[in-house]
């Protein structure tokens, strides 16, 4: 009905848990007076609901050849309706044609929208038309048809400098592992060192993904990105890189964290004009996140730094509380070249010793009953008796102490 062009049934988007495509889909219903008018109408192309579609569809499909069509985009439109309305015999001619239009004409993003679409029709993921074996062997055929040429357009990817070209190659390296091969690994390769600011921060995410890269030398790269920052035209290609490095962040967070850490900590060792100055600059490269991907992030810095929260501000926006930061340090920059800065703090002094105080005494030596050494084992320890005889052969020496001489007190 929504062919024929009858306003009974909206689809409504579903997604699954992890962004993964349903199964089913989700339609709000609702009859109306130009239903019934509509469906009057559509009646010269069939008796029945699948019968009027399919006319509907062969006709807008004879307008395409005859205007010169159809483009790639038609292809991939036709090819979905007729699946959707459980046509086999039209999905199977519009396959067939997709084989010969999609791979000279296509652009990335439609390449991999047909990939998807060719993806569902091989699982049998598509209401209303039935598996079939020979349809998907041949529907794999044009897959691999369709892969190659993606993998051909990367280096028409040098220049890009839209998200959504970041998005599509992320999207050709999940499929690179069946098909992509060395040639793949060759185009990524120039395409990190020769292309866009935001193609080559993309180009280097996705080889570290496919493990053509390791990741702490891509956490080192984009390290000395952070550096290099210095002027208007630097910190404008530092966005451009992270936006194309973040939009692979999701996976990167999960699988390779070592590309990020250095990046975390390059820009937690800045120093706090350094770190403003670069500011606006890696806001608008972490904007491309994901909220999803934004919470993770979120959750890597708060095991950092051990602070739950740090991005709570109080209810201040972080712009403006940035702004004031920034003011705060030209004006003691000012003051400093003033000479107008209060002076340090002198240092406490320690405690000063009182004259008079007694000395601390030495200590003395053993006394009577205390143990000494041996001579002959110095590890072994003697107890000293007072009353013990001098070894034979050893002379002793009495020492008187003289009593104390009582005092006479004066009468």
């Amino acid at each position: 009905l929504t062919v024929c062009g009858v306003p009974y049934a909206e689809a409504r988007g579903a997604v699954g848990a992890g962004g993964v495509e349903t199964l089913t889909t989700r339609w709000e219903v609702r009859w109306t007076p130009a239903t019934a008018a509509m469906l009057s109408a559509v009646g010269v192309h069939g008796v029945t609901p699948a019968q009027a579609a399919e006319g509907v569809l062969r006709e807008r499909w004879r307008t395409e050849r005859d205007e010169g069509g159809p483009t790639a985009a038609q292809t991939l439109e036709g090819l979905r309706q007729a699946a959707e309305c459980g046509l086999p015999d039209l999905a199977d001619a519009r396959l067939t044609e997709s084989a010969d239009v999609l791979p000279a004409a296509a652009a990335l993003p439609e390449l991999l929208t047909g990939l998807g679409l060719l993806d569902r029709l091989r699982a049998g993921h598509v209401p209303g038309l039935g598996a079939d074996e020979d349809r998907a062997l041949r529907a794999a055929a044009v897959a691999e048809l369709l892969t190659a040429a993606a993998v051909r357009q990367v280096d028409g990817l040098s220049g890009a400098e839209d998200p959504a070209d970041a998005h599509a190659l992320l999207e050709l390296a999940h499929r690179a592992d069946v098909l992509g091969g060395v040639r793949l690994a060759d185009a990524l390769t120039r395409l990190a060192r020769e292309g866009s600011p935001l193609m080559r921060g993309a180009a280097g995410a996705v080889r570290v993904l496919l493990g053509h890269e390791d990741p702490d030398v891509l956490g080192e790269r984009v390290a000395s990105w952070v550096d290099g920052a210095r002027d208007r035209a630097s910190r404008s290609a530092l966005t451009a890189r992270l936006t194309g490095l973040l939009t692979a962040a999701g996976p990167l967070l999960e699988s390779a964290a070592p590309a990020l850490e250095p990046l975390l900590d390059r820009v937690s060792e800045l120093a706090d004009r350094e770190f403003l100055d670069r500011l606006p600059a890696l806001r608008g490269g972490f904007d491309t996140l994901s909220p999803a991907a934004r919470d993770r992030l979120l959750s890597v810095v708060e095991e950092r730094v051990g602070v739950d929260r740090p991005a709570d501000t109080g209810g201040v926006d972080p712009t403006a509380l940035a702004l004031w930061t920034r003011a705060d340090l030209m004006a003691r920059a000012a003051l400093d070249g003033l000479r107008l800065l209060p002076p340090a703090p002198e240092p406490t002094p320690g405690p000063v010793p009182v004259p008079g105080d007694p000395a601390p005494c030495p200590e003395s030596g053993p006394g009577p009953g205390t143990e000494a050494r041996s001579a002959s084992n110095p590890d072994r320890l003697q107890p000293l008796a007072d009353d013990a005889d001098p070894p034979h052969g050893t002379a002793t020496a009495a020492v008187s102490t003289p009593s104390p001489t009582p005092s006479t007190a004066p009468s």
